[in-house]
């Protein structure tokens, strides 16, 4: 099992090496300003680093990181594509630990990872692909019943899932589901209360931390709301609104929806439905839950897709265990069963990537940001002092982050103007 998960992290660490030399560079601003975000946390640490909407967990380690290796835009992404291609093997730890072959593990991960938004994900400073992966790891490891599981191992996954729950919103049903599902089946009270606590804590310390800093609990719902709303990206068909995250499933992953469906009608068998009934249930409230978030303004304000990648994860495993648990060992046998369930999964992982690369996140010229990058590293090297920017919109974040000094930088009101390569405009005090 060792062996398979460095694999499964190498393998990862290097497919997204190759995207970022292939000229990918970011999803949006937001990469960058998260960037900047870890990097006052290295300089000042404090609990709440960006002290707006954002979760914190992604700031702590990444800040932490940076407070011992340096505040450069080339640590934050190592790290990020580090954390990402590790944790992505803690889901395949969780298939093996909870009794599903190695081969069928190793086919389920494949089918989810290997797709184009899972390595964009994976090679940006973002929290989305190791939050995804954690999140994963948690619901097959808690959610399918398993007699291999120690105290130790359910408290660990327990504990990656309080950090998704501190590092992106969608995670928080899947605590709910999860805790409900551990309160029904463990016959342990003591076992019972330390697993359902931990689950539940990233939810409940951020509402009073909210209460305690801004007077809500839901102050972080309010604030994303009233930001897509000022943006002209707020809701005005409630019906539309609901629908689409999962039209957008179906559309940036055709493939895993179709070998899903395929799939679905495996629950007719019990142990089917006992090995895979919570974490499918997990898998629908997040999407239920980002339809319900979608309507009422609180979901993500861009790329969409992005939120997807843990339902993705948990319905790409459960589609590869079904349709290959049919299959014979597919090196051993030329049976049609087993070739079928191989063409399956692989039509579909193609129909998915020809989807998904219509649209390359960052890639239009207005979100080009290689002068803003160039221009930080410059003043970087130059040791300036003190910067003052002016930004157009939001394209500075990627100045300041090669800069690595937030601290020293002066940021005045955005000007709307369209986005170029001279924004934003720039001062050396």
């Amino acid at each position: 099992m060792t062996k398979d998960a460095a694999a499964v992290a190498a393998v990862h660490a290097i497919a997204c090496v190759i995207v970022l030399a292939l000229g990918f560079d970011h999803v949006s601003d937001d990469d960058f300003a998260r960037v900047t975000i870890a990097q006052s946390f290295a300089h000042a640490p404090r609990l709440d680093p960006s002290g707006t909407s954002w979760l914190p967990f992604p700031f702590w380690t990444m800040g932490a990181t940076m407070a011992i290796f340096g505040r450069s835009l080339a640590v934050a992404r190592v790290f990020s594509v580090g954390l990402a291609s590790l944790a992505l093997a803690l889901p395949l730890i969780a298939l093996r630990m909870t009794g599903a072959p190695r081969r069928r593990a190793l086919a389920a991960i494949a089918f989810a990872a290997i797709a184009p938004w899972s390595l964009w994900l994976g090679a940006a400073t973002v929290p989305e692909s190791f939050t995804a992966s954690f999140t994963a790891a948690a619901v097959l490891a808690l959610g399918r019943p398993s007699d291999n599981a120690s105290p130790r191992a359910r408290f660990a996954f327990a504990s990656l899932l309080l950090a998704a729950c501190l590092s992106r919103y969608e995670t928080w049903p899947v605590a709910i589901v999860l805790a409900i599902a551990t309160a029904l089946r463990s016959r342990s009270r003591r076992q019972t209360a330390v697993t359902c606590a931990i689950l539940l804590a990233g939810p409940v310390l951020w509402m009073a931390h909210n209460l305690h800093a801004h007077g809500s609990a839901l102050h972080f719902f309010t604030r994303v709301a009233a930001f897509k709303r000022a943006i002209g990206e707020g809701s005005t068909d409630a019906s539309s609104a609901l629908l689409m995250y999962p039209r957008l499933l179906a559309t940036t992953r055709p493939d895993v929806v179709a070998a899903t469906a395929g799939a679905l009608l495996a629950l007719r068998s019990k142990t089917v439905r006992r090995r895979w009934l919570v974490p499918l249930a997990c898998a629908a409230a997040q999407i239920a839950f980002l339809s319900y978030g979608n309507a009422r303004d609180g979901a993500p304000a861009h790329h969409a897709e992005r939120a997807l990648l843990a339902p993705v994860l948990i319905l790409a495993a459960f589609a590869a265990d079904v349709l290959l648990e049919a299959a014979p060992d597919l090196l051993s046998t030329r049976r049609p069963q087993a070739i079928g369930g191989a063409v399956v999964l692989a039509a579909c992982w193609l129909l998915g990537a020809r989807a998904s690369l219509r649209e390359v996140p960052g890639a239009s010229p207005s979100e080009d940001r290689t002068a803003q990058l160039a221009e930080g590293q410059r003043l970087r090297e130059a040791g300036a002092p003190r910067v003052v920017v002016t930004p157009c919109a939001f394209e500075h974040f990627a100045l300041v982050a090669a800069y690595g000094a937030p601290e020293r930088v002066e940021t005045l009101p955005r000007t709307g103007a369209a986005v170029g390569p001279e924004c934003p405009a720039v001062e050396r005090r």
